[in-house]
């Protein structure tokens, strides 16, 4: 049997946070996941994350990986021309571009550290509550895994939260056609690059080897799947950008692998918590990058939720329910302010993209 006081179903950035602070604060835990076999794109850290990583215990280790500054975000919203925000004035410093396999090891070993047990294989499923305490049977054989708690670190899938009944919130639907590109020149630039377009938006920025990771934000009805998912046919879509084509260009970057679609829109689950159970990153809510804040967002409410079952292991029963209001709370700003971010785009009102979103 493995026995713990706390399940984690997740190993990426949020569910190694709650791990670190779950056991950072005496409780037995136990991590179920796998490193993550295909390259993603989530390589942006916003100026929040340092005091998160401090309080993570990796800060220093953090500096010392060679992950990239970001000084600054450029966008063409509204206009062809570029805005700049820079972060020489914020308090906190600049962002970061970062290394996300590397990241999230360091975060796996983190855990580990500081008590954690961790299981690189697939979570456990058939959870029942008895008595309080959760019970199912590890996949790799006939162990029975139990605990008090489980947090549900599983991603978009919030695998563990939909076995309970819990539903998923849709605010609107994206998908985002993913690569990376190596450049052939040195890249000396240090800003993230957001450009619209008539078939929704394009992210671009460098990372740690010399290359830049590249999305195009958008719609899956307006796109042939397996033409846009080629070379040529990124290169297509790549033509009607300008900023992002010339950043590629003038350093001569080679796409690397093929150019893949996956889940990007913004939702959050109606209930991210119930008895014994809380979830926490993408499997409780998601923003799209226009909010800037998604890594940074799935360390918090990973620290937070730890906080939140460390409260109630200790006898508040208000703990858990007051993290699920704050993020039901923190979802419904993201989804004004991103609203109203889409509204100030006004050059292609007849475009099925920015239709649908001016239509909300």
């Amino acid at each position: 049997m493995i026995e713990a006081d706390v399940v984690v179903i997740g190993a990426g950035p949020a569910g190694s946070a709650s791990a670190i602070a779950l056991a950072g604060a005496g409780l037995r835990v136990a991590v179920f996941g796998r490193a993550q076999a295909r390259e993603r794109i989530g390589e942006s850290l916003s100026p929040g994350a340092p005091s998160l990583l401090a309080q993570l215990g990796v800060w220093e280790r953090f500096r010392a990986d060679g992950h990239l500054p970001c000084h600054a975000n450029a966008s063409a919203w509204g206009s062809a021309a570029l805005a700049w925000h820079d972060f020489l004035r914020d308090p906190r410093g600049h962002g970061f571009h970062i290394d996300r396999a590397r990241f999230e090891a360091m975060l796996r070993e983190r855990a580990i550290e500081v008590g954690a047990r961790l299981f690189e294989e697939d979570a456990p499923r058939g959870w029942q509550l008895e008595g309080g305490v959760w019970r199912a049977a590890a996949n790799a054989d006939s162990r029975v895994v139990a605990a008090r708690y489980v947090v549900d670190a599983s991603g978009r899938a919030a695998s563990f939260a939909r076995s309970q009944g819990a539903t998923r919130l849709v605010a609107w639907e994206q998908v985002a056609l993913v690569a990376f590109a190596r450049a052939a020149r040195p890249i000396e630039e240090t800003f993230t690059l957001i450009e619209a377009v008539r078939e929704g938006f394009w992210y671009s920025a460098p990372i740690p080897g010399g290359r830049f990771a590249l999305a195009l934000f958008t719609d899956a009805a307006l796109h042939h799947a397996p033409s846009a998912r080629t070379p040529e046919g990124l290169g297509a879509l790549l033509d009607a950008s300008t900023h992002t084509r010339h950043r590629l260009e003038g350093h001569r970057a080679r796409l690397e692998g093929a150019p893949r679609f996956v889940d990007a829109g913004s939702a959050r689950l109606a209930h991210p918590q119930g008895p014994g159970w809380v979830a926490v990153g993408d499997a409780a809510l998601c923003y799209d990058p226009i909010s800037a804040h998604g890594l940074t967002l799935a360390l918090r409410t990973g620290v937070d939720a730890a906080a939140a079952l460390v409260a109630d292991w200790r006898g508040d029963a208000s703990a858990l329910p007051a993290y699920a209001t704050r993020l039901t709370r923190a979802f419904d700003d993201y989804r004004r302010e991103a609203l109203h971010i889409y509204r100030s785009e006004q050059r292609w009102l007849d475009a099925p993209y920015w239709h649908a979103r001016h239509a909300r």
